[in-house]
């Protein structure tokens, strides 16, 4: 019998409000950003001068004096007042975790207008066809390029703004059945790289969009564009729009590529083993342009899902040695990382460098999984192996300094 599990899954559109709209919804995230500031004076005052810690509850019940009060635009709902409390909360909560485990904590900090550019509503909204209804909004249009799955609970939407267009995300509840995977009988590892995007342990290399070394050229003609602006005029704010318009292009195709490669690795195998990677560290380090231009991380998160939705087991393992142990013998042959062919002396091995850390990733992701694998599912054949391989200031008072 398939068992039903609930996952959350977000949906973005592509929404078109009029002027009168875009005003409104523009007067509703300057009025987001001020109640951000003021819960967060209120928070920091509390602490400084009574050493009282002020929580999400306590400025929900504030904020009811707020709108007693007339303040903010008209006509807007409880349930977007209250999303930059909820963000605020969740800021000083994942201060408080780094600080306990003695990480850089990272104070909250307070929040420009000009950068504010989201706000949720997870109550007082309707969407019919391609009109999206949000209180004191209006009927939005939308452009629905895909359909929405059946049976998916709507729970929350987020109006963002991004470079100059309007978007509304989706947050969906869905009931996904679990059926049976029809075993397709290949597995794989993949060594991400810089030359070749992913290295899969077939041989096949796969090449990344490398979008912002494609858009630099036009992307340093824009900037200077923008420097030789004044400061504060409507010229310099349109280059603005235009440079910011094309980071928008960079990360959507970086999104579309992993989103694509993700689905296809996930139908083609049955295991994908995955370096655990520092990234972090990596894009710090000496080559910290082409590893931020690459997006691994983005591709690992996407194709974990995935693969979790389409039952393919992902496999994490550690990427110490695997560029330097021979996938034939299981000699160590040290090379600096301009050497891109690996040779072996003791096996006579001669394969590209990316592949063979590919065969050694697959080699480590299956002795990880032998025993779950091995539970209903039989392991390749190694021949087919070796080629796959009470509280202070008031917030209302906060917000009227």
């Amino acid at each position: 019998m398939d068992a039903e599990t609930t996952v959350h899954r977000t949906y973005r559109y592509r929404i078109y409000p009029t002027t009168e709209q875009r005003h409104r919804l523009e007067g509703q995230l300057r009025f987001a950003c001020e109640l951000y500031n003021a819960a967060l004076e209120q928070r920091r005052d509390a602490w400084r001068r009574r050493r009282q810690l002020i929580g999400y509850a306590a400025q929900c019940r504030d904020l009811t004096e707020v709108r007693a009060a007339g303040m903010g635009p008209p006509g807007m709902s409880c349930h977007a007042m209250r999303d930059p409390l909820r963000r605020l909360d969740r800021a000083f909560a994942a201060f408080f975790r780094r600080a306990k485990v003695g990480a850089r904590p990272g104070y909250p900090r307070f929040r420009s207008a000009r950068r504010y550019d989201s706000l949720s509503w997870d109550s007082g909204f309707d969407l019919r066809n391609d009109r999206l209804a949000l209180m004191a909004i209006g009927q939005v249009k939308v452009k629905l390029h895909r359909a929405l799955p059946m049976h998916a609970a709507v729970r929350t939407v987020t109006i963002r703004r991004a470079a100059g267009r309007w978007y509304a995300c989706l947050s969906l509840r869905l009931m996904v059945t679990a059926s049976p995977r029809q075993d397709v009988g290949r597995v794989t590892g993949i060594d991400l790289g810089i030359q070749h995007f992913a290295t899969l342990s077939t041989g096949e290399h796969i090449a990344g969009p490398r979008a912002f070394r494609a858009s630099a050229r036009r992307l340093r003609i824009a900037q200077r564009s923008v420097s030789r602006r004044m400061p504060g005029s409507h010229r310099r704010q349109k280059m603005q729009l235009l440079v910011a318009r094309k980071y928008e292009r960079i990360r959507n195709l970086r999104r579309d590529h992993a989103h694509k490669l993700a689905k296809r690795i996930v139908a083609d195998f049955d295991l994908v083993a995955v370096e655990d990677l520092a990234l972090r560290g990596l894009a710090a380090g000496l080559f910290a342009k082409d590893v931020r231009d690459q997006a691994w991380g983005n591709f690992l998160t996407i194709l974990k899902y995935k693969a979790e939705e389409a039952g393919t087991q992902l496999v994490r393992v550690p990427p110490s040695g695997t560029s330097q142990t021979c996938s034939g013998c299981g000699a160590l042959v040290p090379k600096p990382l301009s050497e891109r062919t690996h040779s072996c002396t003791c096996c006579s091995l001669v394969i590209h460098r990316d592949v063979n850390a590919a065969r050694n990733i697959l080699r480590l992701g299956l002795s990880r999984q032998a025993s779950t694998w091995s539970a209903g599912r039989a392991l390749p054949e190694k021949a087919d192996l070796a080629v796959q391989v009470s509280h202070g200031p008031r917030l209302m008072t906060c917000l009227s300094n």
